[in-house]
């Protein structure tokens, strides 16, 4: 291969639908915020009630991770996809029917549930289709992810305008789960290969890799670029809404515009950024990321913002799957659990931060709350720049 012309990509039936899994997780992620006012009033819960909801939502789906890898080395990543992406869409379904708040929170366990093990094994199984240009290849199926929230919150944020149900859009997404798990129990013989680790294997690799010292800076990268990625993802409509009195079909422009960049972002590095230059992506997009981010707390103009939204997801696009590629290169280590446990933690990044960002908005307003996104980058290319420093002795270690 050409040190500046990466080799063509070429998807495989799995690849599609890993493209499907990510567009369908996506959705099941963000479809409760967009209804989340009219189910409220609808089913007469506050929105404390909301946030419990997502609260259920979020802890069912760690612990899912922390189970993923004994249920993909018990029945193999493409079958464990498919069962989850199945009890999702049953949990989808269940959260559209339900009469009383109570049943919403049953509902929704099965949502977190079958969301963790899809989120945890998607990514290693692309690892598994293309062990030698992974970075590529998870960068072009990872923007599916982003155009499930790009699609999800446009087409949501229509149909709840035009007075349709919000009952519609959960149907809506959970039949398109079901039909993605049904693809993937299809395709299951299709695996390039399958590992059959028993619970002992798994947790002596967990073990490898938490004794493993880099693994900690780029655990520490993952909850930097998680925490980039769901600030912007969380606040931007409600920023627009606030601080230019927009109404809320702009506002999810708004979050729309930060997907599109993440979009397109992962497209253009899958296509265009050769494995072995990753980390001159990862910090070449933290630094670009932190000198477009720390301009938009002084923006005046609400489309220049909206640009400014779509800069800033170009920029943040490639950390989730390039530091997880990245991460197999640099430390040898078994993927699918190095995934799972980096995964661990990136999803608290997207939690934490904007709940940081939503205490320092109470205090001091969402414009001065934006910061926390440069300084998140800066910190990010810090550390990669720690880690790459690190290169030598390892590498000299296991050569020895």
């Amino acid at each position: 291969m050409s040190d500046h012309r990466p080799g063509r990509l070429v998807f495989k039936p799995l690849d599609y639908a890993t493209g499907a899994g990510f567009l369908v997780y996506s959705s099941s992620a963000v479809v409760t915020p967009i209804s989340l006012v009219i189910l409220a009033r609808e089913l007469g819960f506050s929105l404390t009630g909301g946030g419990v909801v997502e609260g259920t939502r979020a802890a069912m789906l760690v612990a899912a991770l922390f189970a993923s890898a004994a249920i993909a080395a018990r029945w193999g990543k493409p079958r464990s996809v498919g069962i989850s992406s199945i009890v999702l869409g049953f949990g989808l379904l269940a959260y559209a029917i339900a009469p009383v708040y109570g049943v919403v929170l049953l509902a929704v366990t099965f949502v977190g549930a079958g969301g963790g093990v899809i989120e945890a094994l998607l990514n290693p199984l692309v690892q598994d289709l293309h062990p030698q240009d992974s970075g590529r290849y998870l960068n072009v199926l990872n923007a599916f992810f982003s155009a499930g929230t790009m699609t999800t919150v446009l087409l949501g944020g229509e149909v709840l305008t035009r007075g349709l149900s919000w009952r519609f859009i959960m149907a809506g997404v959970a039949v398109a789960s079901l039909v993605t798990g049904a693809l993937f129990l299809a395709l299951n013989r299709r695996t390039p290969f399958a590992r059959s680790h028993g619970l002992g294997d798994v947790l002596a690799h967990k073990r490898e890799i938490l004794r493993h010292r880099r693994f900690w800076i780029l655990l520490a990268m993952m909850f930097l670029g998680g925490g980039s990625e769901g600030a912007l993802t969380f606040w931007s409509a409600s920023y627009v809404q606030l601080h230019f009195g927009m109404s809320p079909r702009i506002a999810g422009i708004g979050t729309a515009c930060f997907a599109g960049g993440m979009v397109v972002g992962r497209l253009a590095s899958g296509w265009m950024v050769p494995q072995h230059r990753l980390w001159h992506l990862v910090f070449g997009s933290a630094l670009a990321g932190a000198l477009i981010t720390v301009l938009l707390p002084f923006v005046t103009s609400v489309w220049l913002f909206l640009g400014g939204l779509f800069a800033a997801g170009l920029a943040v696009a490639c950390f989730w799957p390039s530091i997880q590629s990245y991460s197999v290169d640099r430390t040898a280590l078994e993927s699918t659990p190095l995934f799972i446990l980096l995964s661990c933690g990136g999803i608290p990044g997207l939690g934490a931060v904007p709940l940081v960002m939503g205490i320092i908005g109470d205090r001091s307003g969402l414009n001065a709350s934006l910061f926390v996104v440069p300084v998140l980058m800066i910190l990010l290319a810090l550390l990669a720049l720690i880690e790459r420093r690190w290169t030598p002795r390892p590498m000299a270690v296991r050569a020895a």
